[in-house]
């Protein structure tokens, strides 16, 4: 895994853990969910880290994001 406190690139796919795929509409969707992001950086590597994202993230998969360092762990942001 890479440290994901300053990393920017295209986010290739979201890897979400087999719990995110047994929730109901009945459970919190508002809350942050672990998950593995696959990011391609500027030079073509591409990285595995934990973020922490919405259950709406998948919209994400193809932009150029960048990861944030927060108390609770890292974050995905678009790069505009």
């Amino acid at each position: 895994m890479t440290d994901s406190s300053q990393l920017a690139g295209k986010l290739v796919a979201l890897h979400w853990p087999q719990i995110a795929s047994e929730v109901t509409l009945s459970d919190d969707t508002n809350q942050l969910q672990e998950v593995t992001a696959e990011i391609e950086d500027s030079t073509g590597v591409t990285h595995m880290v934990e973020v922490l994202v919405k259950w709406d993230a998948d919209y994400l998969v193809g932009k150029v994001v960048s990861t944030n360092s927060t108390a609770q762990g890292a974050t995905l942001s678009i790069v505009s």
